[in-house]
């Protein structure tokens, strides 16, 4: 081969860098299911990404802490929450001071959220609040800890966090959600209430009609007056009324109940998604890059073998 002058060579790396396929190459199988279960969690493919990543893992060069977290999150998305929470362990087991650590902490705190783990789910995202005062995801944390005492029914501990985040976290994503609950505890409180009065409004009438009977029969045998009945008439006719008040608004408050756990369950919906499109958004780009870096040493072996010829 005829000698490459400096300038000529330089050129014909450009070239090639820009305009050369790439010499074919036999690719291990391994980093094969890991570029398709990187495209299958960018497309949504949740189901496909989790085989193909669980696959990829089983390799100790691909065992990292980057494919882990996608698994994860790819069997998050897939509706899997044990397999995931079980991962979560794994991975914090394995990789402890990784930059993912305190978010699959995080994580894992929500899965036994989801899976009415509640007391367990406090510890662990008390631990990750404990570690990360000033992490972006301390005020979410802060809610599912508010959550799971609220599935726990012990609203009075839940609002005081609930309006922890309304109060010191007003720019956070959280702050909506806890005002719905907040607003719900305020409704539950006010039923309970109602509840009550109604319990006490309803052993009033039973005594008040079980004495109107009784006068009744005196009244059939002239010891009472028919004044004195009416009045026992008109005291039972007004317990009713007062029921049946205490009924409805008992019944409204239901209503507000309803629509108030629909429209947070709704902006949970919403949430939930727009971080599936992050995730979606992320993979898509990261996967692009590696792409590039693939083809670009593809390229330069091809350039170091006309340089050697």
């Amino acid at each position: 081969m005829k000698k490459i002058s400096r300038f000529s060579l330089c050129l014909l790396i450009a070239s090639l860098c820009f305009t050369l396929p790439g010499a074919p190459k036999k690719q291990n199988p391994t980093a094969t299911a890991y570029q398709q279960g990187c495209s299958a969690f960018s497309r949504g493919e949740w189901e496909t990404a989790v085989f193909l990543l669980r696959q990829t893992v089983t390799d100790p060069a691909f065992d990292t802490a980057d494919t882990n977290y996608m698994l994860i999150m790819a069997e998050i998305y897939a509706g899997n929450n044990k397999a995931a929470l079980s991962d979560c362990d794994s991975f914090l087991n394995s990789f402890s001071k990784s930059l993912y650590t305190q978010r699959i902490l995080y994580t894992k705190g929500k899965l036994l959220y989801s899976l009415g783990e509640y007391e367990k789910a406090i510890v662990t995202l008390s631990d990750f609040c404990h570690k990360n005062e000033g992490h972006e995801l301390y005020p979410s944390a802060l809610f599912y800890i508010a959550e799971s005492l609220y599935a726990g029914y012990k609203f009075d501990q839940a609002e005081d966090i609930y309006e922890r985040i309304v109060t010191q976290y007003p720019s956070s994503e959280k702050v909506s959600a806890a005002q719905y609950r907040l607003e719900s505890i305020a409704q539950r409180s006010r039923e309970e209430k109602l509840l009550y009065l109604l319990k006490q409004t309803g052993e009033e009438y039973l005594a008040a009609k079980e004495e109107y009977e009784k006068q009744l029969k005196l009244y059939n045998s002239d010891s009472i007056t028919r004044e004195k009945l009416v009045d026992y008439q008109q005291k039972n006719k007004e317990l009713e009324e007062q029921i049946a008040d205490l009924e409805r608004q008992i019944a409204e408050l239901k209503i507000l109940q309803a629509q108030s756990d629909a429209a947070l369950a709704q902006k949970q919906a919403e949430e939930e998604q727009r971080i599936k499109a992050q995730e979606m958004a992320a993979m898509a780009e990261k996967e692009r890059k590696e792409e590039e870096i693939r083809r670009l040493k593809q390229k330069a072996q091809v350039v170091q073998q006309l340089i050697d010829e």
